[in-house]
């Protein structure tokens, strides 16, 4: 193998993941919001606030990559509450990865609020998580599956209260677009000194 053979299939390596991890898809259309937003009727899910949040987050896709912000408080008993919860997350966690979206911070709670303002009923939060999104579009094709589904049914039998809001721009230093090019170098180098060339 020639080092120009090395680099070149360290180089398409790396496109082929960053076409799978960044994605080049169009942005969602108007239409696309209106039958997305007939789920929540037909489940009869979310306040008309919390449809309205979701449909200006659609209809203002970006093309770009989010962050889910979520706080979650567990119901007694934890250990029943958790369970729970990872049967959802295996579902759902396991979708979310085939179209390049991860956690990107899961952390249980420490202590109770050490600040808290005007947020009266925010307090003992059992659990905090990041949740990486490739695109708007993505969330918007999960939801299908999610909304009213059993598994959403676990999440929701395992928590006391919750609340989620979409984070974008965002930024994490490292994080996979680095490592995996940092990754195939290094084996891409280690080649090229194992053959001599």
């Amino acid at each position: 193998m020639t080092t120009s053979m090395i680099w070149a299939s360290a180089a398409i390596s790396y496109a082929l993941f960053w076409f799978w991890y960044v994605g080049f898809r169009q942005k969602i259309r108007p239409h696309e919001v209106d039958d997305t937003m007939r789920l929540f009727d037909i489940h009869d899910v979310g306040t008309a606030n919390q449809r309205e949040h979701i449909r200006h987050f659609l209809a203002n896709d970006d093309g770009k990559d989010f962050v889910m912000v979520n706080l979650l408080h567990l119901q007694a008993p934890l250990g029943e509450s958790r369970k729970k919860l990872e049967a959802y997350q295996r579902i759902f966690l396991g979708a979310l990865l085939r179209k390049a979206g991860h956690p990107v911070m899961i952390a249980r709670a420490a202590a109770g609020n050490i600040e808290n303002v005007a947020c009266d009923h925010a307090d003992n939060w059992t659990a905090a998580g990041l949740v990486r999104y490739r695109s708007r579009r993505d969330f918007m094709e999960m939801l299908p599956s999610t909304v009213g589904s059993e598994h959403h049914g676990l999440k929701l039998g395992a928590l006391e209260k919750t609340f989620a809001f979409p984070a974008s721009p965002w930024f994490m230093f490292g994080g996979p677009r680095i490592v995996v090019a940092l990754s195939i170098t290094l084996v891409a180098a280690m080649l090229q000194l194992a053959t001599g060339i």
